[in-house]
């Protein structure tokens, strides 16, 4: 196929195609119209290529249109429509379109923010990642630029594309031994075995951008991806947010140190968890809980998910094999070794 995939004014699905709003390894995405609804949605597309059944890509991209609708969120872009596109050769999804910025570009705008507003956003964060929990998922690539602030001022989680559901489920769909996350935010199990992550890798991540939310920077002084991640995969841990900004309050930090505990052991567990801990020191997320994927629905199993959702019995398919643990410093020259892939994950799909 030559030219854009689309041009504005296209017809597809019942949508009107407004404009492309970004790209990256994980695919387009388009604002569009519905036709007869007259509302805007954002349509994320995927070129299936000639191997569209055995790709690993279209692979994760039906898996995360599948387990995405199952959660309902006010703080995670519901998906409304997706299927394949046998003519144009193509995966598509039909998500909210969230008006706002990328938490990125707050920062870049704005500087660091103050406490309250900070820890109300990771809280926010907090409260979908505690609801995909329900479900065995792990998001695997938390960042600023996966985060939308809203005009109102809420947060809005972005990108389930490269999450993980626990247990079996990426030895059914995800290419062994590879790497996902992004440099500086992913957590040092995680770039040791992304197989092998629990929750605990997004509340790392979590702390990470609640550490650049509080100071207007991340706690790595490396000049290049590569030299980010071995910095952050040494032996050293994240060092005390109340050294950059002293205004910070002693009960924040403490939780900050224990969500940036480069042993995961020695890290909070989970969303649930960061959640608790901050509503011990009186701070809780100003926009109500959502919780209603499947409330009333009869709970399923995760090994009925993973069949549903896989695409196949998950007593047919092997356990994940585990890599054997290298010491820190090692894994850092093994990844850096592979530092092209890795820095091509920093792209995987930013929306404007």
């Amino acid at each position: 196929m030559t030219g854009p995939l689309f041009n504005p004014g296209d017809a597809f699905k019942g949508y009107v195609v407004e404009k492309a709003l970004g790209s990256g390894a994980s695919g387009t995405v388009w604002l569009v119209r519905h036709e007869f609804l007259d509302t805007l949605f954002a349509m994320k597309t995927m070129d299936a290529g000639p191997d569209a059944g055995r790709d690993e890509r279209a692979k994760r991209f039906v898996r995360e249109a599948k387990l995405a609708s199952r959660i309902r969120h006010p703080n995670l872009a519901e998906v409304h429509d997706a299927g394949y596109d046998p003519e144009r050769g193509l995966y598509y999804l039909v998500m909210d379109y969230v008006e706002g910025d990328t938490l990125r570009t707050a920062l870049a705008l704005g500087g660091a923010m103050e406490e309250d507003r900070a820890v109300d956003t990771i809280l926010q964060v907090c409260d979908v990642l505690a609801l995909a929990g329900r479900f065995g998922m792990v998001h695997r690539d938390l960042k600023p630029e996966n985060i939308i602030i809203t005009r109102n001022g809420s947060a809005m989680l972005l990108d389930f594309g490269i999450a993980k559901a626990t247990e079996r489920l990426d030895s059914l769909v995800t290419v062994a031994n590879t790497v996902f996350g992004t440099p500086g935010y992913i957590a040092p199990e995680q770039a040791a075995d992304s197989s092998a992550v629990n929750p605990s890798a997004d509340v790392y991540s979590l702390g990470i951008i609640l550490f650049e939310m509080l100071t207007g920077r991340t706690p790595w002084n490396g000049k290049s991806p590569v030299a980010i991640l071995a910095e952050s995969l040494g032996p050293e841990e994240v060092p005390d947010v109340r050294t950059i900004n002293p205004s910070v309050s002693a009960e924040t930090a403490d939780i900050l140190r224990r969500m940036c505990a480069k042993k995961a052991e020695e890290r909070l567990q989970s969303a649930d968890v960061v959640i608790e801990e901050f509503a011990k020191c009186g701070h809780r997320a100003k926009i109500t809980n959502g919780r209603k994927a499947a409330a009333d629905e009869k709970e399923e199993s995760m090994d009925d998910l993973l069949a549903k959702y896989a695409g196949a019995a998950p007593d047919d398919s092997p356990a994940p094999a585990r890599r054997s643990k290298f010491p820190w410093l090692a894994i850092a020259i093994a990844v850096a070794i592979g530092a092209v892939a890795a820095f091509a994950l920093l792209f995987l799909l930013v929306m404007p």
